[in-house]
Parts: structure tokens; sequence; C-alpha cells
């Protein structure tokens, strides 16, 4: 953003908003300002929005389908309501909805349809159509004002207003025909305007029981309500009137008139068009030169919309006279006329007129010391000293006093008065002494005969209560009774002091880089009040007290301190230029202003209203532009501007980062800072990065409080503003997702509960049926075994030992297998299907091949899983039962073995022929010995929730097994 030369005595100054999209892209076609302070424009066609910070296509604000592709015109209505003139015809968008009006009953009959003309009052909008009517749109009421007849073809149109109102009077051109409609009664009528006023208009202004007419071909032009007049402005001719490079509005009851080359005009808004003011204004004459395509003024601001970008027209809120004199170095003031010095001839000029004119040929004047109301002296930079008398300038002789053998240098930078006629001059090598009787010049020494400030350049020289204080580019120091103190800074540190001044038992340094210094001559405590204060820069070159008031001339801008606080004022708010120089400035108590000079020119003012409307200015609300959001994958989803007054946003759970733009809005008017904190991840406030761009990434479930804050650049202004984000959780972030997670392990521990109770009943019944096998089993056998050998012991003879010692042989080899198939049964290293399948082949090995049995096998293992202990014993046991059927009561025949695994049962099935059904008394081969026989396999089918089956024929005997593999009964195995 650049600022030009002001507005001088008119008090209009202009601002460069934009100069364009890009440096290749520089016109603006129309632009508007929505309520909350967004600029929209028109370039190219296209409809734009500026947050102060960036521009930004409507389209990719927008991301709904448009209905047009051209825009003409637009203008902002007092609700935030855009209304857009389009090749499609009139759109309204409402800003503060972020949607169009389509349907709402003020904009049927209006949307879509083509605008001849359309004029904006803020709380009334006022809009012609092709259809031959004319609406008058208040806030979401519409009336019907009148009907025209639109022309087939349709002649030339004003570039710029041809529809006009105020609260009781309406006029409207077109066609060549005047329209005017009384808006309280309701009457309308029509004129015929001359066919080259009509061809030829530019523009229309209301005045008092008229209108005033501008025509590019005949100037202006009145109508009283009967007749056109031409206009003969005073102080204006014919070629005035016709320059189109000229800007005209209307402002409260007046029409001003602004020049290229400089003239400013006021005239009272009567048909007479009275002349109430004629000056010279500063505006950069370039500027007229631009095609103004438009200027809507609303009596604090305008927007102009040029071919050269967009500006911003303004009234500075206080009074300010300029004087273009170039680099104002020094000024003084004898009788009514004010003499600035500089590296330029010295001007002078009065109060009460902006002409600068010369008093002395081309010098470098810097320094002056008023001696009387109409003589001052001179330093001069190069030519050591002059006097002004009466505004005659003449250099002054003089002569080193003898027994000088310093150096004198004739580069002057401060003067001051110090005894009688005898001068304090600070130059670039020391203090010297200069007595105006005899023209003597000689060295300030010290106790040790050494010149004062040898080698420093002296910036300013005070004497008070003797003590002579000077500044130079090293710091601030004091000179008493020869001796010499260097008071600030510390002796080691060099700092630039360009200014000082007493103030309450304090003396204020005016330094380059750590702004205002002040110290208390008592105790030595330093203040340091730079830009963290409140200050306009760190640089401050000159200041003077106006009543309790310290005004700083600084590097960029004039700030006023009242003791407490800062005030600033820069370019934006109407100074013609921010950078000031040392020693140039003057109070004229007399008139009530200040007078500052700086890089160029000078500047008067009047201090306490200057303070008064600094003092009123306010920073605008924080305004949240847009929010991007994404996926962790890096891609933005969504984009869009919130709703004006919308201060909670949900953002979608898949969304995992997000950039907020905040707006800086009047950024090139008003100065001042955005901060901002976002609780709980930031708890402290941060300064906005320049992009405005707030990135949060990597966003969990919650909520989250953006407070952003505007502050003017002393502090004193805060508005503050806060959204609350919230994220959706994903659903395993919810307390749906923890209700049932907690729930479900609560039922799996109950399961696992369960289950261990049951497994800890089923190893107690295993333990029962353990000692029940091994006591039937096992025992039964040791008993035999006892009984043998009981008999032995009575005697026998060989041959019936013989026989005993095969049974009790016998029995200790099924008691070892019964040993062994229990230790299988219950070891679970044996768990797999692969290992029942290997035991019960071991068990046919063992026990058939005696009998003479014709075994096959047909084994079907689907799964490769481990089968539950509990399973794979009573399985084996069944089996080896019916196993042992076989070799009881079916010696010799042939036995079918089935067995089938897969992921959901077992099935087992055995069969065999039938050659012996009982057993008899001469079978031998084993010992008869009653067990359970099927009653037991059925036992143990129902122990594991198996279905089992026996059948016999009369040549076959079969039993099935299926098992059902239960989750439970796995889940009971898991946990085994």
């Amino acid at each position: 953003m650049s600022v030009f030369n002001r507005v001088v005595a008119s008090g209009y100054y202009e601002i460069e908003i934009l100069s364009g999209i890009d440096p290749f892209h520089r016109n603006i076609e129309s632009a508007a300002r929505d309520k909350q302070g967004f600029i929209w424009f028109v370039a190219g066609s296209l409809l734009y929005r500026y947050d102060g910070i960036a521009i930004k296509a409507f389209n990719e604000l927008y991301t709904e389908p448009l209905g047009f592709t051209e825009v003409n015109k637009l203008t902002a209505d007092d609700l935030g309501r855009l209304w857009l003139e389009t090749r499609n015809g009139l759109f309204i968008f409402d800003t503060q909805l972020w949607r169009f009006i389509e349907k709402d009953s003020f904009s049927k009959g209006l949307v879509g349809e083509d605008v001849i003309a359309l004029f904006n009052r803020g709380k009334n909008l006022f809009v012609a159509t092709r259809s031959g009517i004319l609406w008058q749109i208040t806030g979401f009421r519409k009336k019907r004002l009148m009907d025209f007849q639109p022309a087939l073809s349709e002649m030339r149109r004003p570039v710029g207003k041809s529809l006009i109102s105020d609260e009781s009077r309406l006029w409207f051109a077109y066609n060549s025909l005047l329209f005017f409609v009384d808006l309280k009664s309701g009457k309308t009528q029509q004129v015929q305007m001359p066919k080259r006023v009509y061809q030829e208009l530019d523009d229309l202004f209301l005045v008092e029981n008229g209108l005033l007419l501008r025509n590019y071909g005949l100037g202006y032009m009145t109508f009283d309500g009967r007749e056109f007049h031409q206009l003969h402005l005073k102080g204006l001719n014919t070629g005035d009137m016709r320059d189109w490079a000229h800007w005209s509005f209307a402002e409260a009851e007046k029409i001003i008139f602004l020049f290229g080359d400089g003239r400013y005009f006021e005239f009272r808004n009567n048909l007479e068009m009275t002349l109430l003011r004629q000056d010279k204004h500063d505006i950069r004459r370039s500027l007229f030169k631009s095609r103004l395509n438009q200027l809507d003024f609303n009596g604090h601001e305008g927007l102009c919309a040029t071919e050269k970008g967009l500006y911003s027209l303004a009234r500075r809120a206080f009074e300010l006279n300029y004087w273009n004199t170039g680099t104002a170095r020094a000024i003084v003031k004898q009788q009514d006329k004010y003499y600035v010095g500089g590296y330029a001839p010295l001007k002078y000029f009065t109060s009460n007129n902006l002409a600068i004119k010369e008093s002395a040929p081309l010098n470098n004047y810097y320094a002056f010391l008023p001696i009387d109301k109409d003589t001052a002296l001179v330093g001069l930079e190069g030519n050591f000293l002059g006097l002004l008398v009466n505004g005659k300038f003449r250099s002054l002789s003089y002569k080193k006093a003898k027994g000088t053998l310093e150096d004198l240098s004739t580069m002057v930078y401060s003067l001051c008065h110090y005894r009688k006629n005898t001068y304090l001059v600070g130059t670039s090598c020391g203090l010297w002494l200069y007595n105006r009787d005899t023209g003597l010049v000689s060295p300030l020494r010290d106790r040790m005969g050494k010149l004062v400030g040898m080698g420093e350049r002296v910036n300013s020289i005070q004497v008070r209560q003797q003590v002579i204080s000077y500044t130079t580019e090293n710091g601030y120091f004091e000179f008493l009774a020869g001796q010499l103190r260097k008071i600030y800074p510390q002796q080691s540190e060099k700092l630039q002091v360009y200014s000082h001044s007493f103030r309450h038992n304090k003396v204020f340094l005016a330094t380059k880089g750590k702004g205002l210094i002040a110290i208390d001559a008592s105790t030595g405590h330093v203040d340091t009040y730079n830009t963290n204060a409140g200050l306009a820069h760190n640089v401050v070159f000159n200041m003077a007290w106006v009543d309790n008031l310290l005004f700083l001339g600084t590097f960029r801008g004039l700030s006023i301190w009242d003791g407490k606080n800062f005030y600033n004022a820069y370019a934006m708010h109407g100074l013609p230029f921010e950078e000031f120089n040392q020693a140039s400035i003057l109070e004229d108590k007399l008139q009530g202003q200040l007078l500052i000079g700086g890089i160029l020119g000078c500047i008067a003012i009047q201090p306490q209203q200057f303070l008064y409307n600094l003092k009123q200015e306010t920073v605008p609300p924080p305004v949240l532009a847009t929010i991007a959001m994404g996926t962790g994958s890096g891609n933005i989803i969504t984009s869009f501007t919130p709703k004006d007054g919308q201060d909670t946003l949900i953002f979608d759970k898949k969304i995992e980062f997000a950039n907020l733009r905040i707006a800086k809005i009047d950024a090139y008017k008003q100065n001042y800072k955005i901060y901002f904190r976002l609780r709980p991840l930031i708890k402290s406030f941060q300064e906005v990065p320049a992009s405005g761009e707030i990135s949060l990434s990597d966003l969990k479930t919650g909520e989250y409080e953006l407070e952003v804050k505007t502050i003017s650049d002393n502090g004193l202004s805060v508005k503050t503003k806060r959204w609350l984000f919230y994220k959706k959780p994903k659903f395993y972030e919810t307390q749906l997702f923890y209700v049932l997670v907690t729930l479900g392990l609560g039922i799996v521990l109950y399961i696992i509960a369960i289950m261990r109770s049951s497994q800890r009943k089923r190893d107690k019944k295993l333990r029962l049926e353990l000692a029940r096998d091994l006591h039937d089993e096992v025992g039964g056998l040791l008993t035999g075994i006892a009984m043998q050998s009981d008999l032995m012991a009575i005697g026998q003879q060989s041959a019936g030992r013989h026989r005993s010692l095969e049974k009790i042989a016998a029995y200790s080899r099924e008691a070892v297998q019964t040993m062994d198939d229990v230790i299988w049964a219950i070891d679970s290293r044996n768990n797999s299907q692969g290992s029942l399948e290997d035991r019960m082949r071991f068990l046919v090995s063992q026990i058939l091949p005696m009998q003479d049995v014709d075994v096959k096998f047909d084994i079907n293992l689907q799964s490769a899983g481990q089968l539950p202990q509990y399973v794979r014993q009573n399985v084996y046991l069944i089996f080896k039962e019916a196993l042992h059927n076989v070799c009881k009561h079916s010696p010799n025949a042939k036995v079918d073995i089935f067995l089938k695994i897969d992921h959901h049962q077992l099935i087992l099935k055995l069969s065999n022929s039938l050659k012996q059904i009982e057993g008899t008394a001469s079978d031998t081969t084993y010992p008869r010995r009653r067990g359970q026989g099927t009653i037991n396999m059925k036992r143990r089918a129902e122990a594991i929730g198996a279905k089992f089956e026996a059948a016999k024929s009369e040549d076959r005997y079969c039993i099935q097994l299926v098992a059902k593999f239960k989750v439970n009964k796995l889940f009971l195995d898991f946990f085994n």
C-alpha cells in the first residue's frame, strides 16, 4: 500500500488500497464495501474480495454453481447484500448468510432482470429494470414506484449516475426522458430532455429545488423542474467544465470539484451553485489522467475505482495545513511569516495563505535561534553562521580567537544563547562560543583545556541553571564548571540522540533506535518508551512540549504523549509525509498551532484538536475471512466464509487440519495489530502472521476456542471476538464406543470368569473320572494280579503257576497301557488332530492284531487346528471302549473305522461284523471282566455334548459319535 500527497486545506486525501489484481491487471471497474468491512470489486468482469491482506476471486470463496460469468457493476446495501449487475441480469448475494437471494418476497421480479439503472442510498435502494418498472427496496420490502416504456434500441447510458434520490425525491434519466418521483406523495412526472443533453450525459447531482447534470460536451447544467440551464461556475471556464480529467462529487450540502492541476472548489448545492471556497489540493496529478470508473462518496470516504487501481478518497478528521517546501530542517517565525530552512533556498509562507515564496538564495539553512521577534541567528551547514532580520538574510563574519589551535568546523547543527551576546554553537566537531559583537569564535574547554565534544556532531544544546547540556551521536552530556559528564548511555555505549527537552525534573531524549528516553535528574532512574509502549517509531527526530503534551516527530509518523499513553498519526490519517526532521518543530502560541517539518515540507496542526480526533479512533472488530479444511493426506476438501455472527463452527470427523484466515479490515487506513490464542492448544496470545493465516494440524476430537483481538498501535483500543470450533469424533472416539467397549469387556470378563469356574468344575470332574478310571481299570488289573499271586502262594501246581504268571503278565501290560492312555489323554501337547489319529492307530496296532481282525481306516482331517483336550480325551476313550468290545465279542471280525474332523464337528464311526456277540466260557484269551460297555460310551459322549448312537443287526455292530464344536467350549479350552 502506498500513500500519496494529500489534499491541503480542503482536508481530502487519497490512499491507494490496491494497485490492481497484479502489476499487469490494474483496471478496477467497480467497488463496494460490505457490512463487515470487506472490499468487493470488479476487474476483468470478474468479482473479487479483498480482506485487507489477500485478494480472492468470488468463485474460490463460493463453491456452488454461479448463474453468471460476467459482472458489470456492484453495490452493497446496509444489510450486507451485494447487488450485482451482470450480463445475465441482476443477482443479489447476502454476505451475512453467504447465499444468493432468489425467492424472498423483495427479490421476486428482480433477480435475473436486466438493470437499466441502480442507485444505493444505504437504507433505500432504487432499481429500474428492463421490464419498465422502477422499484424501491427498503430492507426486505419492495415498492413499485412507477412504470416506464423500455426502449427497443437503447441509447447510450451515462458513465456515472442516471438515477439519484434523497429522502423525498427521485430523478431518473432514461432514453432522452427525465422522470421525477415525489417519494412522499407518489406523484410522478416526466420531461423530454434535449437530445445532446442526454447523449453526452455523464452524471447527476441533487441540488436544492432541482438537479445538476454533468455533460462531457456542454459542461454542467441545472434543471429547475421546467427548463435546462447552462451553468457558468465562478472561477471555472468552459474548458474546465468539459474537461473529463476532474472529479466531482456531493458531500452533505456541498458539491466538490477537484482538478488535475491542483485546484479545489466547494459550491453550495443550490441551483445557483454558490462558490463557498476556492483553494489548492495536492492529490497526485497522474490520478486525474487515469480513467475514473466509479466514485461513490458517502460523506466520510469514497471508493475510487480507476484504471490504475483502487483508491480511498477520505476527509481528515482534524484540521491540517501543509506547505510543500521540500525538506524542512528548521522553522522560525518573524512577524506573521514562517521561514523554513533546508537544502534549498530559504522559503516562507503565512498561516492564512498556502502560497510559498523564496526569501534567500540556495544554502544549507540548518538551525534557527530567535534573538527577538524580528531577528534570528542562523546555523549553516558549511558557511557557519548567518542572520535573518525581518526576512532578510545575510552571512556573519567570524574569526578564531587568539591562541585557538583547534580546527573550526563551519558545519553548524545547533544553536543556544549562553551569556549576553555570546552563543553556543554546536558543530560537526564539538562546542564553540561565538561573540556576536566581536565575531570571535573560541572553543568551549573543560578543566583539562580540551574542546568539549571534540570529534562529535552536536545535535542539540540547552543551558539550564548554568549547566550546559547537549546531545551528540554518542549520547547525552552535561557540562558544569569545567567538568564534563556523560549521563546516558554508559561510557562504553554509543547512541545517537537528536534532541533533548526538560520537564518536571526529568530530561527527555529523542534517540535513534531506542525511542524516547526519560531520565530522572534526582535519582538517575531511566524509563524507555518505544514501540512496545505505543510510540510510532523507535527513531525520534524532534519533540516539543505543548501544555502537558509531548509531540514527537519520528521516522514513521507523529506521536503525542500525554504522560501515560501515546497517540499516533500516520499518512493513512492524512499526514502528507511520515518522516520528520531534526529540530524542525515550532509552537506558535499566538496562532494556537504547532508547526512540524519533515522531508516533504511543513505541516501546521492545532494540538488539542489533533489529539482529540486521534482519541476517537477505534479499531475494527476481528473478522474471520475464510476457513479451509482438509484430510490427513493434505487435500483441502472444503473452503468457506463463516456467516456474520456465526461463532460456533462444527468440523467433520474426517478433518485433520484447518487453515483459518483472519481479515485485516481497513488496514490501509488504520494501524493496528491482530493477536490470537487457540485454547487448549495455545494458551497465550500470539501475533497473527503477516499472511493472516492460522494453521491447525493433527486436529483431535474436541472443542477449540479461538480468541482474536485487534489492538491499536498504542494499545488503547481493543476489540475481541471468540469462535468455538468443535470437531466431531470418529466412532471409536465417541462415548457410545467406550460404553460398548466397556460393556464388551465386562461381558468378556464375565465369560472368562464363568469359563474359569466351569474349567474348575471340569477339572474336578476330570479328577473324579481319572480316579474312577484308575480304580476301575488299573485297580481291577492290580486286583487280578493280587489274586493270582495269592493262588501261587497257596501252592498251585506248576501248570497252574504258569497260567497265573501269564495272567499276571497280561494284567501288568494292560495296566501299563491303561496308565499310558490316561497320561496321553490329559497331556495338552496331544491336542492336535494328528495326535488323535496316531493314538487311534497305535491302539489298534496294540489290540487287534492278536485277534486276527481286518482293520480299515478312513481318516478325513479338514482342519489343522487344535482339538479341545476334553473332546480328545473322551473320543479316545470311547474309541478304546469300542475296540475292547470288538476284542471281547467279535474276534476275527472285519472292522471299519471312519474319522472326520473339520472346523465345526467331529464324526467317528466304528463298525464290525458279528461272529460272536457274547463271550463264552471257553474264551480264555482275555479274562472276563464285566464293564460298563455301551453305557460308559454314552456317558462320555454326553460329557462332551456329543450325540452317540449304537446299533446292531444280525451280522454287524456299529457305533457313531458326532461332536459339535461349540464356541464356549473352544474358549474354555483356550483359557485352560
